[in-house]
């Protein structure tokens, strides 16, 4: 990629995240309370109904740009999160999705599951 073609990129998501700006304190709001509520979640298998209903509701009142906001805003959160999860147990960021990555396709093989 050259550098007009970086600048243009950079310049395209400036002017989105520009757009998107009004949404972020209610998405914010939104990421904290789904995380607070998702978190102390002790049954696993809720987690992703809670998600759902959230991504939908917020859909229905936003639309497309409700679910970018709040694509934008959870992807900040957990880069945020990781850093600090990682700075605390003497890691590196990436070492800790190294981890995270090897866990969700060792858990995702096929190849593991049981024919019997």
């Amino acid at each position: 990629m050259d550098k007009d073609q970086r600048a243009r990129i950079v310049a395209r998501v400036t002017e989105e995240r520009e757009r998107l700006r009004p949404l972020q304190p209610e998405m914010t709001r939104t990421v904290i309370e789904l995380l607070r509520r998702t978190v102390a979640e002790k049954e696993p298998g809720v987690v992703p109904w809670v998600n759902l209903a959230t991504i939908k509701a917020i859909q229905a009142k936003h639309g497309t740009d409700g679910i970018l906001a709040l694509s934008l805003s959870l992807g900040n959160w957990a880069a945020a999160v990781a850093q600090d999860f990682a700075r605390t147990t003497g890691h590196t960021a990436e070492q800790l999705m190294d981890f995270y990555e090897t866990q969700f396709f060792e858990d995702d093989d096929p190849s593991d599951d049981d024919a019997s």
